[in-house]
């Protein structure tokens, strides 16, 4: 099972939130460490190993608008 990650540009950062996953937020300096960032989150949030997460669907959301797959 994989997740989808929506990623936004917020000032110098990139806000993450994970939709399936109520309360899931956490954020990256850089968009190739969204993944890493996502997977963490998640790990923590369903108290599992990091490598038990699965795959990660990162969506790039413009600020204000639609999403573009990363």
């Amino acid at each position: 099972m994989g997740h989808r990650v929506e990623a936004v540009r917020s000032d110098e950062r990139w806000a993450i939130k994970v939709p399936s996953l109520r309360g899931v937020f956490s954020q990256a300096r850089h968009l190739d460490e969204v993944p890493a960032a996502a997977r963490e989150a998640i790990a923590m949030m369903l108290d599992i190993d990091p490598a038990d997460v699965g795959p990660i669907d990162v969506h790039v959301q413009k600020q204000g608008g639609a999403a573009a797959q990363a």
